[in-house]
């Protein structure tokens, strides 16, 4: 009895260890395949990167190690699994500089996360990509890579992330993208993709990123992009974009970065873009959006950035746009907006930029854009403003440029502006301002001083010709008197001055 047990006992240990080493033997035969693999891919690239990959190389034969190549877990860039299979390939900015048509992908079946990115490396995407079926992060971004992207790429049903942006790919986006259920992120910006944005991307359901600005993309975007109901981040700009804002972008609950500028977009914007209440960065500038601004986008509570400029749109400025309390930038330049600037704008006290040029604005400006102390850029220029310069102004502590060029203001500039310290830029040219041109001679920043075309008189102060940084003046067409201040001589930045069309005499310094 206790013979028969120890023959059972000395079986089972047998058995056990022929499995053990039956298993070491195909993770070893495994792990070769694939040591075999990146050194071939390694010899393809160019010499200068080779010092990069030092650590990928064979080790001698000897007494105590039988194998003939080393298992690649321990090169550089590279990690396994407890099965010694390649798992992770990383060589993001190696300095790689080759192709990937000697990587033997049938060679990785176990690799989920291959990233080549911020590199030099050229060529095809070889279609042989779709073999490494178990990959779930490919980032070839950022390379020189050229062709189609290949719609074998549909086939790596695990994928979370697909970069392939900042290549040299053209042709179309293939609607086999679509079939990747699973992908989190896809940017495939700053190619040279055309044709339209495939409608089976909408049935990216996990979608979170989907980047696909800078390139040559055509058509409409698809309504069914409105599906992507995770969707946090959706640029689309400049591209050839044509038809409507789809008003299902509105389903988009989570989003909080939507930018389409630099399009042919056309028609209104939707007012269900109100509904998108974390969205905190917002963008159709430079389009041919027409119709009215959504009083619905002064819900937006969280926007920190609305631009609309460069565009066809008429009306008023909605007073709600007053209630986005976090607003920094604000740019509706050059559409046709009419009426007065709103009064709620007072209450937005995060403001750096406020940019209306171009429009048909008229009225006063109000006195209550003095409170926005964060102010850094004020270009109000080429409407129809009028009254005078508010007396509150000279509370705008941070402002560098204050553009209110061509409008039909009138009266003195205020003497106090010349306690703006970090103006930079001042425009109050082709307006009827009257009275005498201010010292400035606290303006120690100003570069440009644009007063042409007005009513002023008196002489030109002695005190601009301090301002060292001083390099484009003009004063002409006023009603100036006296003579060129000697001090302009100071001014060895300037490089245009211009004085004519004025009462000047005496001698030129």
């Amino acid at each position: 009895m206790a013979r028969a047990t120890l023959e059972t006992t000395l079986s089972l240990v047998f058995l056990t260890l022929s499995l053990f080493l039956h298993t070491s033997l195909i993770s070893a035969s495994a792990s070769g395949e694939e040591a075999k693999a990146l050194l071939k891919w390694k010899a393809s690239l160019e010499n200068q990167t080779q010092s990069l990959l030092a650590s990928w190389t064979l080790l001698s034969q000897n007494a105590t190690n039988l194998r003939p190549i080393t298992n690649p877990c321990s090169w550089f860039g590279i990690s396994c699994n407890h099965a010694r299979n390649v798992i992770h390939l990383n060589l993001s900015s190696c300095g790689l500089n080759g192709t990937l048509h000697e990587f033997s992908f049938s060679s990785f079946p176990h690799l989920t996360y291959f990233d080549v990115s911020l590199n030099r490396l050229s060529g095809m995407i070889p279609s042989q990509i779709s073999y490494l079926s178990k990959l779930i992060h490919l980032d070839l971004s950022s390379n020189q890579f050229s062709g189609k992207i290949p719609p074998e790429i549909g086939l790596l049903a695990n994928l979370k992330v697909l970069q392939l942006g900042k290549n040299q790919l053209n042709g179309s986006v293939p609607p086999e993208i679509g079939h990747l259920s699973f992908l989190n992120d896809l940017s495939l910006n700053s190619n040279r993709l055309d044709g339209p944005i495939p409608a089976s991307l909408g049935n990216l359901k996990n979608l979170e990123v989907l980047y696909l600005y800078n390139n040559l993309l055509s058509g409409s975007i698809p309504q069914e992009l409105g599906n992507l109901i995770h969707l946090l981040e959706l640029c689309v700009y400049t591209n050839n974009l044509t038809g409507p804002i789809p008003s299902t972008f509105g389903n988009l609950k989570k989003l909080t970065l939507l930018f389409a500028f630099c399009n042919q977009l056309s028609g209104p914007i939707p007012r269900e873009i109100g509904n998108l209440n974390f969205l905190d960065n917002l963008s159709f500038r430079t389009n041919n959006l027409s119709g009215s601004i959504p009083a619905s986008l002064g819900g937006l509570r969280n926007l920190k950035l609305l631009h609309l400029q460069q565009n066809q749109l008429s009306g008023p400025i909605p007073e709600e746009l007053g209630n986005l309390e976090f607003l920094t930038d604000l740019e509706l330049g050059q559409n046709q907006l009419n009426g007065s600037i709103p009064v709620s704008f007072g209450n937005l006290t995060n403001l750096e930029i406020l940019h209306v040029r171009g429009n048909q604005l008229s009225g006063p400006i109000p006195e209550v854009l003095g409170n926005l102390e964060s102010l850094v850029i004020l270009v109000l220029s080429e409407n129809q403003l009028n009254g005078s310069i508010p007396a509150s102004f000279p509370n705008l502590v941070n402002l560098r440029y204050l553009i209110l060029s061509t409008n039909q203001l009138s009266g003195p500039i205020l003497e106090e502006l010349g306690n703006l310290k970090s103006l930079i830029n001042i425009d109050l040219s082709e307006n009827h301002l009257t009275g005498s041109i201010p010292a400035f001679s606290n303006l120690v920043n100003l570069e440009f001083l644009i007063l042409h075309s007005n009513q002023l008189s008196g002489q030109i102060p002695e005190e601009l010709g301090n301002l060292e940084p001083l390099a484009n003046l003009d004063l002409s067409r006023n009603q100036l008197n006296g003579s060129i201040p000697s001090s302009f001589l100071n001014l060895v930045n300037l490089r245009s001055l211009f004085l004519s069309n004025n009462k000047l005499s005496g001698f030129i310094p």
